[in-house]
Formats: C-alpha cells, sequence, structure tokens
C-alpha cells in the first residue's frame, strides 16, 4: 500500500521539524556539524529518495537544489551541508514509482529549516590593552566587541590567566553590552592575561570565539615610604632625603609629600616627584614643628592611604630659621664678682669678674653659650668659655694680656639646635691695666 505521508524532516540530533511558515531566524536551531543526516522513511514501500535543498541568499530564499546522490531505501541520508541558513526537504520514490511533488518555491512540504554555523563568533578586547599594569583586588572595567549572526543569549564570560596557561572564570553568562566591571584577582604577576570569550547558540557544542589581553602586570600592593632627614632644619628650602619602598612589580609612578604644621590635625599636599625617589625637594611655610608623610604611587595606580591624623610611622621635622636672642646685664659686658667693687670699667690680671646674660630662643641647644674676650681691636677673640648654660652667669679671670694696659671687650654667642648662632658684643669696652703707677718723685711745699 502507498504511504503518502507528509513527513516531515529531522535531523539526528532529535530537534523537531520547522513550522510551515518560516521561522524567525532567532527561533531556528544552529548546528556547527560538519554534516546533517536528515531522517527519513526506510519502509518496503521506499524504493528511493531525494535530498533537496535551498539557502536563503539574505534577503529572499534562492532556488531547490537536488543533491546528486539518490539514497536507496535502508540507506542513510548524509549531507555535508554549508554554513548558512538552509531548507531541506526528503522526496520519496517508491516502489510503484509514485513520488512526491517536486519542491517548487514555497509549495514543499515539510521542510525542515536550520542553520549551518561552524564559524567562531569574532572577539576583540579592546581594555585593557597588552602590557596594561591593573591593581588587584580593585574594580577594573574590561571592554570588548563581539560578532556574530547566531550569539547565544548571554553569550560572554571573562577569564582570567596568571601566565596565559590555566584560566579561571571571573564573571560568566554575561549579556554582549562591550563593557563589563570586574574586580581584578590579586595575584600578583607580569604576566597576566584577561580573555574575553564569546559562544554562539549552536545546538549541542557551540562555537566558542576568545580573544586575549596579554602581558598584564597586576600589582596589590601599594607602596609604603618615609622622610629620614633633617629631623632639624636651619633652613625653609631643604631636600628632605626619602626611602620608599614597592614591594609590588610595578614599579614607582610619584611621591608626594604630605605636611601638617598642627601635630596631625590638618594636613597639606606638597610638592610630588616622579623619579631619583631618593631626595624630594620642599619648602616650609614657615617656622616651626611638621609632621611628613609620603603619599606613593606605582604605576599600577595603587596609593599609599594619604594621612589622616597623628600617626607613629611620620616623620616629625623642626623648621627653625630665627638666631637666639642674647642681652648682657652691663653695657662693657663684665663685672666684678667679688665682694670689693672697683672702677667697673676697669681692671688687672686676675680679678674675678662675670658675665652675666640672658638668652631667649625657642629651641636651645644643651649649653649653647659661648664667651670671647678681645684684647686688641685689630686681633681676633679669645674664648674664654664655652658650652656654658643659658640660665646662669659666667665667673672668671681677667687674663694677663701681658701689656701694661690695654681696652678689651666681651663677646657672647648662642647656638639653637637647629645651629643658628646668636651673639652680642658689648656696646662699650673695659680697661686691663696690669702696671700701678709711682706717686711721684721730689717734695711738695718747697717753692
Amino acid at each position: 500500500m502507498l504511504r503518502r505521508l507528509a513527513l516531515g524532516l529531522a535531523l539526528s540530533t532529535g530537534l523537531v521539524q520547522a513550522a510551515d511558515e518560516p521561522a524567525p531566524t532567532r527561533d531556528l536551531m544552529v548546528l556547527n556539524l560538519a554534516e546533517v543526516k536528515p531522517k527519513s522513511r526506510s519502509d518496503e514501500d521506499v524504493k528511493t529518495k531525494e535530498l533537496w535543498f535551498r539557502r536563503h541568499e539574505g534577503k529572499a530564499w534562492g532556488e531547490w537544489q537536488k543533491h546528486g546522490i539518490t539514497f536507496a531505501r535502508d540507506a542513510a541520508i548524509v549531507w555535508a551541508a554549508p554554513e548558512g541558513r538552509l531548507q531541506t526537504y526528503v522526496r520519496i520514490i517508491e516502489v510503484n514509482n509514485s513520488a512526491n511533488d517536486v519542491p517548487a518555491g514555497d509549495s514543499a512540504k515539510p521542510v525542515t529549516e536550520f542553520i549551518i554555523d561552524r564559524t567562531p563568533p569574532a572577539v576583540a578586547v579592546t581594555s585593557p590593552t597588552p602590557r596594561t599594569k591593573l591593581r588587584g583586588g580593585q574594580p577594573f572595567t574590561v571592554r570588548w566587541t563581539a560578532s556574530d549572526a547566531n550569539l547565544a543569549a548571554n553569550p560572554v564570560s571573562i577569564e582570567f590567566s596568571r601566565d596565559g596557561t590555566a584560566f579561571e572564570p571571573v564573571a560568566e553568562n554575561l549579556p554582549n553590552s562591550g563593557a563589563h566591571q570586574i574586580t581584578m584577582p590579586r595575584d600578583m604577576t607580569p604576566t597576566g592575561v584577561i580573555r574575553v570569550v564569546a559562544r554562539d547558540r549552536a545546538a549541542k557544542t557551540a562555537n566558542v570565539g576568545h580573544a586575549d589581553a596579554a602581558q598584564l602586570l597586576v600589582d596589590s600592593i601599594a607602596p609604603s615610604g618615609q622622610v629620614t632627614a633633617p629631623a632639624i632644619s636651619a633652613t625653609t628650602e631643604n631636600a628632605l632625603a626619602i626611602s620608599v619602598k614597592d614591594a609590588g612589580p610595578a614599579g614607582l609612578a610619584s611621591t608626594q609629600l604630605w605636611f601638617s604644621g598642627d601635630d596631625g590635625q590638618s594636613w597639606v599636599e606638597g610638592p610630588t616627584i616622579t623619579e631619583d625617589f631618593k631626595t624630594l625637594p620642599w619648602t616650609a611655610p614657615r617656622d616651626g614643628l611638621y609632621r611628613l608623610a609620603l603619599v606613593s604611587v606605582d604605576q599600577a595606580g595603587n596609593p599609599t592611604p594619604s594621612p589622616k591624623a597623628k600617626a607613629a610611622d611620620q616623620f616629625v621635622m623642626l623648621i627653625d630659621t630665627a638666631k637666639p636672642t642674647i642681652a648682657l646685664a652691663s653695657a662693657v659686658g663684665v663685672t666684678h664678682a667679688g665682694e670689693e667693687k672697683g672702677d667697673p670699667r676697669k681692671f688687672k690680671p686676675g680679678d674675678r669678674v662675670q658675665t652675666q646674660f640672658t638668652v631667649k630662643d625657642g629651641n636651645l641647644a644643651a649649653n649653647p653659650v659661648s664667651i670671647f674676650i678681645q684684647t686688641e681691636p685689630t686681633k681676633g677673640w679669645t674664648e674664654i668659655g664655652t658650652g656654658l648654660p643659658a640660665d646662669s652667669a659666667h665667673r672668671f679671670a681677667i687674663p694677663d694680656p701681658k701689656k701694661s694696659r690695654v681696652e678689651a671687650r666681651i663677646r657672647v654667642t648662642a647656638v639653637d639646635v637647629a645651629g643658628n648662632i646668636g651673639e652680642i658684643v658689648a656696646q662699650e669696652s673695659f680697661i686691663i691695666d696690669s702696671v700701678v703707677e709711682s706717686g711721684g718723685d721730689g717734695l711738695d711745699g718747697l717753692e
């Protein structure tokens, strides 16, 4: 008995046939098979089978074409289908030579419509670019392009590898939006790879395309550093000695000085250097005690935290440009130290005298005072005492000038911790007389 059943074609994948009306492309089954095997009748009434197919040319269907091989009743139909949108139709010729109609236009029924796609999606990573330096553990937006006529829904995945061999997923099932923010893995490496993978919707085994951004440097550690010197300076302009270290692979990009003149309550951004991370020039705004901190950034963008308050790792520096001020208690600089008070401007060698003074400075050195005497205007100063305390008079014996009579002058200096030296020279000189004049010769009253 003839069976003129309009059997539809189903593929060996087990997918059902398409409806009579052409399906929208998005609803069509997509296959990446090298060969398709349409199912067909093989009962005793079948004599031979013909495979007919046509291809969609973009705007319309092309003409029906007959496969070059006529298949026997028990033979499987095997077709190396080209890529594209296709329809197939199996024409049955029975043993009594009755046959299905030769397909023409859209009248052929039933047909199976599907897409053969063996081409992976085209993928490109636009950010990061190769050799970019990235911050581990921080957000980063990966950007890409992925194109394919048959992309799957949510087709994109992002993967990361430390060395380009083993990849781990970072984000999966992403829409093809062209951008997605990830958190960079913290694994530090100079050979990292970000891979963007795109899949199409081919059944069973999807076509997979990918692109890599390679030779990425990932650095997860911020630099550290301190000012190391000087602790005290007598000038506002200084070349600060600094020590900056970067434990990660990125390398230093910049170091900036931050300073506080109110013991860490508020902070001001200072100068920045981008090379030679050994000294940093800084001009202090005024005298005072400063807290100094370094904020460094590596080439991956990892910054040292900026200072917020007083901390133990900050460097403390005193800027003192003012010299100590000195005042003498007497105009000549010395007074008799014993009980007998003679001429306040005349002394002999060996007389015990004292130099009384007051010294004012906020940062005096320990025992900062030195006292000098000059016995001839054309000669230098001779040290009387040094390393003297600032809060008491200094007593000494008038030296012997080795001349019968000289004019002498006193000079006092004081030094602060910054090395500033203040001095004062007595306003008036005094006499050192080493010879007592005789009473004269002859007799009075004989004239």
